[in-house]
């Protein structure tokens, strides 16, 4: 008997509890990171999930977990292949169990059943959530809205979060196991959608991915530059150096634990004293966590065009709007949509794996309330291409902004007008990631933004591809 430690979304050694387990079960271990076939194979509307940026990272993560598995004399198997598939092909010659993360979404879950299902023991464990399971502070229906969730789990000093595990334990390396000859490699599927990507340091997103780099990035961010102490004032900037906690790739891989980050805030407070800024920060993980919790309560229904019909509204294209979505969709993922600011947000998208919080509200805004277009392609979308992907705040959040999701509002509209005109003031962010407006005054770039129906009069930059309603012309 071997026991496979499956990593998935915890690519990480410390503050790590499936090697707990693993020690604690006393059966030589094999690490394994299997990149799911389905990842890579196109969805309904033509693209895989592995976008060049986000492979790049994957890929780094990967090379880090390994190198740190080594010191503990553990060698990661990787694969490319059906995780359920590969782990029952391995059982049929070498009994095994395994020791793997609770599912981040239903296909997961598929996986553990089936493996159930083949004979195979699997352990799961919370490695993803600040809350643990058996101590959620609410009874039956899962909370609706944010604030209903929120208000329990502050209250009586804050939320129970857990201490982190200890060191890693002594562990018992298992011998590497043949990979079936249908199974592929997973540096090469990665080293091909990466393609010729690299990341610019000049980029404000240019993190490298990996538990080492995550780990100096969260003290560097925290103890030595202390950026911590303006987050609630700057991280709806669009640009700059220090406005954000640039940790949500970290957290979304696992590179680092969200409890650990949560604990290491508390350090900082306890240093240097806590005010509105740390806490904000605790409160975007309680975000985090309100979206995990959610999956795991409502599962499939999260992936739904109706969404979770929660407050029972539903979606549909406006009448005449379905000629247009095709023409619409290609201009969103050309980045020419017409209107600079959110373009600028799409390039950077692109060209980094990342964007901002306030560019990821505006392009979820104007895709589902101005483009009229399901809020599912911009979710997928974002799958595809962000470094920081998480499941259930992708989603999440898409959902939120439709109004299908955990909004009782019934869906947020941002003006583009408006967000560019006060977030962006001197439009540094507009020019940066569309060097064709330099040059451009910031009132010349907003005549850009209404000039649907014209010719394209800046050096062929298209003209906008829907005309904005006429509120949006007020930016004062």
């Amino acid at each position: 008997m071997i026991t496979v430690v499956w990593f998935r979304h915890d690519l990480r050694v410390q503050d790590q509890p499936l090697l707990q387990r693993a020690a604690a079960l006393g059966a030589p271990i094999l690490p394994l990171y299997v990149l799911n076939e389905r990842w890579t194979r196109p969805g309904p509307e033509g693209f895989d999930r592995l976008g060049p940026a986000k492979a790049a990272f994957l890929q780094e993560c990967l090379e880090d977990l390994a190198a740190s598995l080594d010191t503990l004399g553990l060698t990661l198997s990787t694969a490319l292949a059906s995780p359920a598939a590969l782990l029952s092909h391995w059982h049929q010659s070498t009994p095994l169990q395994v020791v793997t993360a609770q599912a981040d979404a239903p296909e997961e879950q598929q996986d553990i059943d089936t493996l159930r299902a083949e004979g195979i023991t699997v352990h799961e464990m919370d490695t993803r959530t600040l809350l643990s399971s058996c101590a959620l502070p609410w009874d039956d229906a899962f909370p609706a809205t944010f604030s209903r969730f929120r208000k329990p789990v502050e209250r009586r000093g804050g939320p129970p979060v857990p201490a982190t595990e200890g060191a890693s334990p002594r562990l018992n390396a298992a011998d590497s196991l043949p990979l079936p000859e249908w199974a592929g490699s997973v540096v090469g599927a990665l080293g091909v959608r990466r393609g010729d990507w690299q990341r610019d340091p000049q980029h404000y997103f240019s993190l490298h991915g990996g538990e080492q780099a995550a780990c100096h990035w969260l003290q560097q961010y925290l103890f030595e530059d202390h950026h911590i102490g303006h987050y609630k004032t700057t991280r709806n900037q669009l640009i700059g150096t220090g406005y954000s906690s640039r940790l949500s790739a970290a957290l979304a891989w696992g590179c680092l634990s969200v409890r650990y980050v949560w604990h290491s805030i508390l350090e900082y407070e306890q240093k240097f004293g806590g005010d509105q800024n740390s806490y904000w920060l605790r409160f975007e993980l309680l975000w985090r966590e309100f979206f995990y919790w959610s999956q795991r309560e409502h599962g499939a229904h999260v992936f739904r065009r109706d969404g979770l019909k929660i407050f029972h509204k539903t979606t549909s294209m406006k009448p005449g709007e379905e000629d247009n979505a095709s023409c619409y969709w290609q201009a969103w993922c050309a980045a020419e949509t017409g209107l600079p600011f959110i373009d600028a947000n799409l390039k950077e998208l692109l060209a980094t794996g990342y964007l901002s919080n306030r560019g990821r509200q505006n392009l979820a805004s104007f895709l589902v309330h101005d483009l009229g277009l399901d809020w599912r392609q911009g979710a997928r979308w974002f799958e595809r291409h962000l470094v920081d992907h998480d499941v259930a705040s992708n989603w999440g959040n898409w959902a939120y902004i439709a109004g299908v999701g955990h909004d009782a509002q019934g869906g947020r509209r941002f003006s583009p007008t408006r967000q560019w005109w006060r977030h962006d003031p001197d439009a540094d962010f507009v020019r940066y990631w569309l060097p064709v407006m330099n040059g451009l005054s910031r009132q010349q770039i907003l005549q850009l933004h209404f000039a649907f129906g014209d010719e394209p009069g800046w050096q062929g930059y298209p003209a906008p591809v829907i005309s904005l309603p006429e509120s949006d012309r007020e930016v004062t």
